[in-house]
């Protein structure tokens, strides 16, 4: 064999160079990623990026300020599609993970920020008749981890990425949990504090970019957004009336079924927008409220005692049963059937009693908005007649 053919038949036999793991980041539209991205896409070789071997994917939660969508669209996404940047958008596909998830829009020029996919957190509330809470960030995780995971999984196999997530230096503690979760494909990278970048910094470069100030990414009707940020939070809601009547129509129904279910924990947004001053977007939500289709609902709840403690209360199951739908004025008048209704638009059947134990079981109807569905746990029923001594099917059908 010939010097060339031994050479040739070395590079021929060689291994392939490792392929550069994908650069993917999780963008929010917040503050941070967007900061993130700006920095990086203005100067990619001085930050040691290929924009084509980059990807920006985007969770569709479904209930971002108008705002939000268009600065992202006029700042943002121009600057993605002059570098190329394989920009994917993606929802959930329903309320169930079998639903799996929908690709709303994959491309290296995008143009539009899509404003929900087929399944939204406002959808969800308003079947379940909830909002979302304060103890804990379920619908972050349904809504944002889980599609942006099962999209990582089936697209990108095993192949190696940095993922870049945009917390600032002030956010810390989240970014060493993120670092938990580093595996054999995934390296979770946080460049914001590698820089040193404060949320402040971040805002100063969108500003000095697009002389804009950017806003907060968040659902109008975030629960966290009535906290330290509450002061932006009702100025947004006194800019943007359309949208802070619409978070009031959700919450709503969370609370005349549960009393404990204001959106901002001791406090209702609608205690708050009217604290505020809020006029415009208090009269506009009455109006709609009287507009809306109600029903009367039956509603039991039963409270479990604490494990090892039956002094203490522990989980809360709930069941809700719709009994007539009509215009506002018909649902009160047939709620009126079963008793007078307190200013709250509920009759009591049966209040928790006084015992010092639990189990303990409540039930009330109550006159709300429709679309709340039909709900409760499979034994609920059996649970009910052991602790209250009823069934179901007891009071006005």
């Amino acid at each position: 064999m010939s010097m060339d053919a031994v050479t040739m038949d070395l590079f021929s036999t060689a291994p392939a160079p490792a392929a550069e793991p994908v650069h993917l980041v999780s963008w929010g539209l917040g503050v941070e990623s967007s900061g993130y991205l700006v920095e990086v896409l203005s100067d990619p070789d001085r930050h040691g990026v290929d924009p084509a071997n980059m990807i920006v994917l985007h969770a569709v939660v479904g209930s971002e300020w108008t705002q939000t969508y268009t600065d992202a669209e006029q700042f943002l996404l121009p600057l993605l599609a002059d570098r190329r940047v394989r920009t994917v958008q993606l929802a959930r596909g329903g309320p169930r993970d079998s639903d799996g998830i929908v690709v709303l829009d994959d491309t290296t020029r995008p143009h539009r920020v899509n404003r929900r996919g087929p399944w939204t957190l406002a959808e969800e509330s308003r079947l379940s008749g909830t909002v979302p809470q304060l103890s804990h960030r379920r619908c972050s995780l349904k809504f944002k981890g889980w599609p942006l995971d099962t999209w990582i999984a089936a697209n990108l196999g095993g192949r190696k990425y940095d993922h870049v997530i945009g917390y600032s230096v002030e956010e810390t503690a989240r970014a060493k949990r993120d670092l938990v979760y580093a595996t054999a494909t995934r390296t979770p990278v946080h460049p914001l504090i590698s820089w040193g970048w404060t949320r402040e910094a971040c805002l100063s470069r969108l500003l000095a970019e697009f002389g804009v100030i950017w806003k907060k990414s968040a659902c109008f009707f975030c629960p966290y957004s009535g906290g330290r940020s509450l002061e932006n939070t009702l100025t947004r809601m006194r800019e943007n009336p359309d949208e802070a009547a619409t978070a009031l129509l959700l919450e709503e129904p969370a609370v005349k079924l549960n009393p404990k279910s204001k959106l901002y924990g001791t406090h209702s947004l609608l205690e708050r927008l009217v604290e505020d001053g809020n006029h415009i977007a208090v009269d506009l939500f009455l109006g709609r409220l009287e507009q809306q289709p109600w029903s009367v609902y039956d509603v039991r709840r039963i409270h479990f005692a604490a494990k090892n403690d039956r002094a203490r209360k522990g989980t809360s199951w709930r069941s809700v049963r719709p009994l007539f739908t009509g215009s506002a004025a018909e649902a009160r008048a047939w709620l009126t059937q079963a008793g007078p209704p307190d200013r709250d638009d509920r009759v009591w059947m049966r209040r928790q009693d006084d015992a010092a134990f639990y189990p303990r079981g409540e039930h009330f109807l109550v006159a709300t908005t429709a679309g709340i569905a039909e709900k409760r746990r499979a034994s609920f029923a059996e649970q009910w007649a052991r602790i209250v001594g009823d069934t179901l099917t007891n009071g006005p059908q």
